[in-house]
C-alpha cells in the first residue's frame, strides 16, 4: 500500500515537473519571440535626410603683387573651379558675373582678399561660403592654397594646399573640391565625363575676363562678343557663368 502511494505521488510528482517544464518552455518561446520583435523594430532602417545644399561664391585669386605673368591666374583658378562644381550636386555657385561686382569692391585696389574681406563678400552676395585662392611662387615652382570661408560666425574655414607647377595644381583642384564635400558632409561629386582642362589652356578665356570686368586692366563690358560666341558653341554653361547675359544675348538661348 505504502508503494502503491509512492509510486501515484511519485506519478503526480513526475506530472507536475513535466507541466512546470513545458510551461517554463512555452514562456522562454514566447519572451524569445518578444525580443526578437524588439530587436526587428530597433533594426528597421531610419529615413534618411536628403543632404542641404550649400550655396558658394566663387571669387578670383590672389596673385603675387607686380607678377605680371601670374595675372592671368586669377581668373584661371575660379574657371576651373566651376568646371569641377559642376559634378556636385549639392554645391550651388554663384555665376562669377554676378560676383564681380561685389568682389571688386571688397578687394580694393590691391586686388587681394583676406579672410576678413572674403567672409564679408560671401555675407554681402547672400552665399554660404566663398572660394578665395592664392598663387605664390616657391624656388621648384608655385604654392596654391584654396580657402572656403563661411559667410557664418562660427563656422570653421577649410583649407586646401599644393605646390607643384601650374598645370599640376589645376588638376589638384577637384581633390580640393572633394575635400571640401566630405567636410560639409554632403554629397561627393559624381565622375568626371570629361577630363578637366588645364590651367594654361583656359588663359584666353581668363584673360578675356580680365578685360571683362577689370580685374588688372580697364573694364571693356560687352565688348568681348567674339571669345563669348565661341565659348558658347563648346561650353554653354561656362560661358553662362563668366559672362553677363544682359550684355550677351545669345546667352540666354536655350
Amino acid at each position: 500500500m505504502l508503494n502503491c502511494m509512492r509510486t501515484s505521488s511519485g506519478r503526480r510528482l513526475l506530472s507536475y515537473v513535466r507541466s512546470g517544464s513545458l510551461l517554463i518552455i512555452a514562456a522562454t518561446f514566447l519572451l524569445s519571440l518578444s525580443q526578437s520583435a524588439c530587436l526587428f523594430k530597433k533594426s528597421k532602417p531610419k529615413k534618411v535626410t536628403p543632404p542641404s545644399e550649400a550655396r558658394i561664391a566663387i571669387l578670383p585669386f590672389n596673385v603675387p603683387a607686380g607678377n605680371q605673368d601670374l595675372r592671368w591666374t586669377a581668373m584661371a583658378g575660379p574657371i576651373l573651379m566651376e568646371k569641377v562644381v559642376e559634378r556636385s550636386r549639392d554645391l550651388k555657385v554663384t555665376p562669377l558675373w554676378e560676383s564681380m561686382p561685389t568682389a571688386i569692391e571688397s578687394s580694393g585696389v590691391t586686388r587681394t582678399f583676406t579672410q576678413e574681406t572674403s567672409t564679408a563678400a560671401a555675407t554681402w552676395l547672400s552665399v554660404d561660403w566663398a572660394a578665395i585662392g592664392e598663387f605664390s611662387t616657391t624656388k621648384t615652382g608655385l604654392r596654391m592654397m584654396v580657402d572656403f570661408m563661411p559667410a557664418k560666425t562660427g563656422s570653421v574655414p577649410f583649407r586646401f594646399a599644393k605646390s607643384g607647377k601650374i598645370d599640376e595644381l589645376g588638376a589638384r583642384l577637384p581633390e580640393a573640391i572633394s575635400q571640401f564635400s566630405y567636410y560639409l558632409a554632403i554629397r561627393p561629386l559624381m565622375p568626371a565625363q570629361k577630363k578637366l582642362p588645364t590651367m594654361t589652356s583656359v588663359r584666353k578665356w581668363a584673360e578675356a575676363v580680365d578685360r571683362e570686368y577689370g580685374w588688372f586692366v580697364d573694364a571693356e563690358p560687352g565688348k568681348a562678343q567674339a571669345i563669348v560666341t565661341e565659348l558658347a558653341n563648346t561650353d554653354m554653361k561656362l560661358a553662362r557663368f563668366l559672362f553677363n547675359p544682359s550684355l550677351y544675348p545669345g546667352l540666354n538661348a536655350k
